[in-house]
């Protein structure tokens, strides 16, 4: 599976000339919204980097690990053999 969906990537393309529109799509009409607006309004570049960021905080593709997303094994251990660091022979 891809990390992001196309959908994701087309609103990474939208984030990088519109980036209220993108955080507007992922989020709706929210607290993102308008810190993203506020952002916009001090200059493209922060604006430009809020909406990546929400566009990958909200990503459908990335497992979460609170919901459970990955399952942990336990892994089998051997007897770890004795390791020697410096001279191999004993008598040096």
């Amino acid at each position: 599976m891809a990390p992001y969906s196309g959908r994701d990537i087309a609103l990474f393309v939208v984030a990088f000339f519109f980036p209220p529109a993108a955080v507007g799509i992922k989020t709706g009409c929210s607290a993102d919204l308008l810190i993203n607006l506020c952002l916009c309004a001090l200059g493209a570049v922060p604006g430009i980097i809020h909406a990546f960021y929400i566009v990958h905080k909200y990503n459908e593709g990335i497992e979460d690990l609170e919901a459970g997303g990955l399952q942990y094994q336990p892994v089998p251990a051997e007897e770890p053999q004795r390791v020697v660091y410096g001279a191999t022979h004993p008598n040096s």
